[in-house]
């Protein structure tokens, strides 16, 4: 499973132009999942949103602890809704010891250690469906990297790097 935030969505699909990204996971097993919260971030901007409404297969997840969002959000205030509603369905999965992993980018991604949660940012995601999948060859890589750069979208230039290794 994995329990997609909204940046990394608005990342693959606006910026990265890399929608493929989304069947590889569908093709490995994954279900692909969002909260209510992301949901409904993702509809604030029709564009994207109807380019996400363009692929089957995302699960909603409803069963997000509101009380766990409000624990996180007085703790670390600087997250948004969707955030908080992605860790929180994480917390949730590792509790009934499902297989899962967040995909949420910065701020969010650096309480991995933490809270000991299965997280990994967009570019993590690129670099496992390009390293030990070989569903993303080195060229496309070079390809997401320069649609990435040359969009307003901020990811750390280190990280974002790692694309051309």
């Amino acid at each position: 499973m994995k329990i997609f935030d909204t940046s990394s969505i608005v990342c693959i699909l606006m910026e990265a132009k890399c929608p493929k990204v989304f069947d590889v996971c569908k093709k490995h097993g994954y279900e692909l999942c969002i909260t209510k919260d992301v949901y409904n971030e993702l509809k604030r901007n029709p564009e994207t949103f109807k380019r996400f409404q363009s692929f089957s297969g995302f699960t909603i997840l409803d069963d997000i602890d509101d009380s766990c969002t409000t624990k996180l959000s007085k703790r670390h205030p600087w997250l948004h809704s969707g955030e908080l509603s992605v860790l929180c369905a994480g917390f949730l999965k590792s509790k009934k010891n499902e297989n899962y992993h967040c995909i949420i980018d910065e701020r969010a991604r650096n309480l991995k250690e933490k809270y000991k949660l299965n997280i990994n940012g967009t570019i993590g995601l690129l670099l496992w469906q390009r390293d030990q999948l070989f569903e993303i060859s080195s060229y496309e890589c070079s390809k997401l990297y320069d649609n990435i750069k040359k969009s307003p979208f901020r990811i750390n230039e280190n990280i974002l790097a790692e694309l051309l290794k």
